[in-house]
């Protein structure tokens, strides 16, 4: 007479391959979570930046008539003040890119991001500028 009291290897091997598996996609699904809340972070960011810097051009920023890039320090972020075009009354339409940055001194892994290169545009704003007063 035989017992069956306990669970034979097979068992054990198709129920740790079945527990493994819904692991691994437990697993894939917070990564994936977490690197869109991270990217959705980034994206952020770059709006909060590009609408300070809209906000304070033609104030604190002077306006050009071709495309000026400012520096941003401590952020891996590249802004550029784009004009557009100008109305009949003297005012300014522009556009403020915020772009992504590689670092210059990390190695990013990422295909066609070399240290130092723009990425794509993460945020775009676009405002006037009143014409200024010259009485």
């Amino acid at each position: 007479m035989r017992s069956t009291a306990g669970f034979t290897l097979l068992e054990m091997l198709i129920a740790l391959a079945i527990f493994g598996l819904g692991t691994a996609l437990l697993m894939q699904s917070a990564w994936s979570g977490a690197w869109a809340a991270r990217q959705a972070w980034g994206e952020t960011v770059a709006l909060r930046l590009a609408q300070s810097v809209a906000a304070e051009a033609g104030v604190a920023v002077p306006l050009a008539d071709r495309a000026v890039d400012m520096p941003v320090q401590g952020l891996p972020y590249r802004v550029k003040i784009v004009p557009l075009a100008v109305s009949p009354t003297g005012d300014r339409d522009y556009r403020v890119e915020v772009r992504g940055m590689a670092p210059e001194t990390a190695d990013t892994g990422a295909p066609g991001m070399a240290r130092g290169t723009e990425g794509p545009v993460l945020a775009a704003v676009t405002n006037r500028s009143l014409a200024e007063d010259t009485r």
